[in-house]
């Protein structure tokens, strides 16, 4: 249930930013910036949300596979979203990083990054790697971090609504709001303390009763 929630959510915000999309007039590059940055949050909150439900066998390394595939696919429009709107204010001698849209977006890319290629390094590399450091860490570090990454996602996500394009184009700031919100519910209402770790399993606390 809060999995569809979350999904309505979705396509309640990303589908309005691409009702504004087309009413807004082309403007090259700066265009470019809203398309490619909302296809990054769309693909990068779906490819949290396959990971949402326990899956076990083939099932989950499948999920695991598409959930790799679709964070790379969310980089790659990141950074050709980045590109535009560093582009743009080139071309326009406007002032790089000074509002706190842009800031949050630089670092919600910067985070997103390293998430995405640390998973890949710990997916493609050699296991040796990482041996020392032992698999439920590894899993512990990667899915807190995306926990984190995620929010800096939606924040950057939520200062883009009060941006002075979207308010010329758009008028209803509360259908954005409203998307925000069921994605929120969905996503933070699926997040349990065995998820991020707080509790221990039950087989490890039977194991450590038998030891005493």
């Amino acid at each position: 249930m809060l999995a569809v929630v979350a999904q309505l959510g979705l396509f309640i915000y990303f589908g309005t930013l691409t009702g504004v999309l087309t009413k807004a007039p082309w403007v090259y590059p700066y265009s470019w910036h809203p398309i490619c940055m909302g296809l990054y949050g769309f693909v990068a909150t779906e490819g949290i949300l396959l990971l949402q439900p326990s899956k076990k066998g083939k099932q989950r390394a499948l999920s695991r596979t598409v959930h790799g595939s679709l964070l790379s696919l969310a980089l790659v429009s990141a950074v050709v979203g980045f590109w535009a709107i560093y582009d743009n204010k080139e071309r326009l001698h406007k002032e790089h990083f000074h509002s706190n849209h842009a800031l949050l977006g630089c670092t919600a890319v910067f985070v997103f990054a390293l998430q995405v290629l640390f998973g890949l390094s710990v997916a493609y590399a050699p296991k040796a790697l990482y041996r020392r450091i032992g698999q439920a860490r590894i899993t512990r570090i990667h899915r807190v971090a995306g926990y984190i990454s995620i929010s800096l996602v939606w924040g950057t996500l939520w200062l883009a609504v009060v941006t002075n394009w979207v308010k010329r184009n758009f008028n209803h700031e509360w259908v954005f709001y409203l998307g925000m919100g069921m994605v929120a519910v969905g996503l933070v209402g699926q997040i349990t303390p065995s998820r991020l770790y707080l509790t221990r399993k039950r087989n490890s606390v039977a194991a450590s009763t038998l030891e005493q």
